[in-house]
């Protein structure tokens, strides 16, 4: 990207970002909205500009260069006869300088939300961190049981403590990043209501064109013919344990009612 930040400069800033919530669909999402001929894809679906302190450093010229060039954009209007749009996808909304960074830079950017029953969150998120070549050692009961020590402890992630907490309440945060209505008042306090489309994946997932469609209204593109597809899907499909899912649903409730209020809507899980 060095090179490309100088070869190829002039790269457009994203109409849209999908933030979250990690595990909840949001690879199929994009990949599904990237068959839009009027949806152009950046260099990869997750960038983590906003998201990790060490890429946002390297500045605004960097982020550009993974985009299409303004120029392509402008020539691509005239081809298609509308404008097309560019974003991103990195799932990372729990980490909140994320909204006001994204805010700074794309205020006018739409917000994709995608967001699954946390309980089956953590464990999808659990699983996944069990397969990486460098994985998760702890059972699930330990990882849940050292995570809710520090939250109880009143620990939370900033860019100060990034380098040392991100690991524990980012990288291995199960129920961490499973604080939907904290994080979305958050991103309420930066960005219009408006610019916002919440999704339930529970309900997308049966109907995943359906899904495409409406970020496709979200986001002021003509409708397109979508081909359903999935992507990172579980390797195993291990039951969690039992006590370790009675333990989340205690803990989620409150959460899960705090969400429904502000959403307006019941989504049916566990509160």
């Amino acid at each position: 990207m060095q090179v490309r930040r100088l070869v190829r400069p002039g790269g457009a800033l994203p109409n849209f970002l999908i933030i979250g919530a990690m595990k909840s669909g949001t690879t199929t999402l994009f990949q599904m909205l990237t068959q839009h001929p009027g949806c152009w894809s950046p260099v990869a679906k997750e960038l983590q500009f906003f998201e990790q302190p060490h890429k946002y450093s390297r500045g605004e010229v960097w982020y550009r260069a993974h985009f299409p060039t303004r120029r392509s954009l402008t020539a691509g209007r005239r081809t298609l006869g509308y404008s097309p749009v560019t974003g991103e996808a990195t799932p990372g909304m729990s980490f909140f300088p994320y909204a006001s960074r994204a805010a700074e830079l794309v205020p006018q950017a739409k917000l994709i939300v995608s967001l699954r029953d946390p309980v089956e969150r953590a464990w999808s998120h659990y699983k996944h961190m069990r397969r990486l070549p460098a994985p998760e050692r702890a059972t699930f009961s330990e990882a849940i049981d050292r995570e809710l020590a520090l939250l109880e402890q009143g620990a939370s992630l900033t860019e100060e403590n990034f380098r040392q907490m991100a690991p524990l309440l980012h990288k291995f945060g199960y129920v961490n990043r499973g604080h939907y209505a904290d994080q979305l008042k958050h991103w309420f306090s930066f960005f219009p209501r408006e610019q916002f489309l919440i999704l339930n994946f529970e309900d997308w997932k049966k109907n995943p064109i359906q899904a495409a469609d409406r970020i496709t209204q979200h986001l002021g593109l003509p409708k397109h013919a979508y081909e359903a597809r999935k992507a990172n899907q579980g390797g195993h499909k291990s039951s969690m344990p039992i006590d370790c899912r009675e333990r989340l649903e205690t803990y989620f409730r409150p959460r899960n009612r705090e969400l429904f209020k502000l959403l307006g809507e019941d989504w049916g899980w566990p509160y």
